[in-house]
């Protein structure tokens, strides 16, 4: 079976400890699987996992928007700006309550739309070919760069001083405990993240953006038959740019031949679809003039 996984992964996990899950189950077999998007060990929600032919359709699904929804303290802080890290108070001092209203202010003020975000320290970037969070560990020095990235939406959710609780919807590559920590020191008063989960994961299908809830994902624990749970692509990707092409176009695609652009295809992620079914991505070729296969998707027997 070739398709896609939604697993909500649940806190204290790895993303790779939800693969060698998925493993144990018996269920995948040899088949290839990957992941569209880690998750830290304190986070939960939606995982996108790909299985058999479905890998070769991550690309489309990488780098996807992402709504989470996270629990914060104000007051405190963390070195690895959320509850897995050493939590200290901000200040000796009393730290004055801030109210609702200047949290939103200052959040609306200085992080919705495109902002530059310095990752934390105590996460999976790699520096030089290691990951940061081993460097802290060993007590290296070294410096992260700041990354453009995009907030959409912000939405408190509930509000209980030192308490509060947000939603957000951001780009990929986000780092919405950065995002707590930063607003905890423009308002004075620290603040570090406790809990986070991914709710949703949206991706563009025909120019419009293809929300994937966790409300339709299932713990591992629960996966015992693949053929309840498993998402062909045609579900996922139906929308997304294509070109309809025949059995005569497929058979001479799939043994490394090329067949004419009638589409006037240019880019390379048009997919390439063969009586409903997806069978692979297509590319220009030939000063556009014809069109042959990126990537290849076997059709399941």
């Amino acid at each position: 079976m070739d398709g896609f996984l939604f697993i909500d992964k649940e806190k204290g996990i790895t993303s790779f400890d939800v693969i060698r899950q998925l493993k144990r189950t018996g269920l995948i077999g040899k088949k290839k699987i990957g992941h569209a998007g880690t998750l830290d060990p304190i986070a939960t929600g939606l995982m996108i996992i790909a299985l058999g032919e479905g890998t070769k359709l991550l690309e489309f699904l990488i780098g996807a928007d992402k709504v989470y929804r996270a629990s914060c303290k104000f007051g405190e802080v963390s070195d690895t700006y959320d509850g897995d890290g050493e939590v200290v108070p901000y200040s000796e001092s009393y730290v004055k309550e801030i109210s609702r209203e200047k949290v939103e202010k200052v959040f609306e003020d200085n992080f919705l739309g495109k902002i530059s975000q310095i990752p934390p320290k105590y996460s999976a970037k790699k520096i030089d070919g290691k990951r940061a969070y081993d460097l802290a560990r060993e007590g290296k020095e070294f410096e992260m760069k700041a990354r453009e990235v995009n907030m959409y939406d912000f939405k408190i959710i509930s509000f209980d001083w030192p308490l509060f609780e947000f939603e957000i919807s951001c780009s990929s590559g986000t780092y919405v405990r950065s995002i707590v920590h930063d607003l905890g020191q423009m308002l004075e008063c620290g603040a570090y993240m406790t809990d986070l989960r991914r709710t949703e994961i949206g991706f563009l299908a025909g120019g419009k953006s293809r929300g994937i809830s966790v409300d339709d994902a299932v713990k591992v624990g629960e996966v015992s038959d693949l053929d309840e749970i498993i998402h062909v692509p045609e579900e996922l990707f139906d929308g997304y740019p294509f070109c309809e092409i025949n059995m005569n176009d497929y058979s001479r695609l799939k043994n490394g031949g090329f067949t004419l652009n009638t589409k006037s295809i240019q880019t390379n992620d048009i997919l390439a679809f063969c009586g409903g079914k997806i069978v692979g991505v297509l590319e220009p070729t030939m000063k556009n003039k014809f069109v042959k296969f990126r990537k290849q998707i076997k059709l399941s027997p």
